[in-house]
């Protein structure tokens, strides 16, 4: 009797919150809007990494801490599902939940490549 696997492509689609965008193309102009943008993405690229780390190696503190400021830094720019994926982990890991924090946690990873790339995305069309 052997094993059968099923795989389950799990995606969902990115929500982005547009008008957080248009707030800041009016207050910081078109140009400083993309740096911004840009900012914050290199920002959330670099703190996905160093969750990644924490917790593998097991720091719930260090881990809480920057999903905590994933969600922060995410709702800056209108990433509004990424922020609440984010703020899911801090409290599966304030709860110390194993099971949860690695299911939310890949929920995450699974979520930023294209939430980041649609806000820069958006960011770039709505300049023109």
């Amino acid at each position: 009797m052997g094993a059968e696997f099923h795989y389950v492509s799990a995606q969902e689609g990115v929500v982005l919150d547009t008008a957080r965008i248009m707030i800041l193309r009016r207050s910081l102009g078109d140009q400083r809007t993309r740096e911004v943008v840009e900012e914050v993405v290199f920002h959330l690229t670099d703190r996905m990494g160093l969750l990644r780390d924490a917790l593998d190696r097991g720091r719930s503190d260090e881990a809480q801490t920057l999903s905590a400021r994933l969600a922060a830094l995410s709702e800056q720019v209108g990433l509004t599902t990424f922020a609440r994926v984010a703020r899911d982990l801090t409290r599966c890991i304030e709860a110390g939940d194993e099971i949860a924090m690695a299911s939310v946690s890949a929920r995450l990873e699974r979520l930023a490549e294209d939430s980041l790339f649609s806000v820069i995305r958006y960011a770039d069309q709505s300049a023109l």
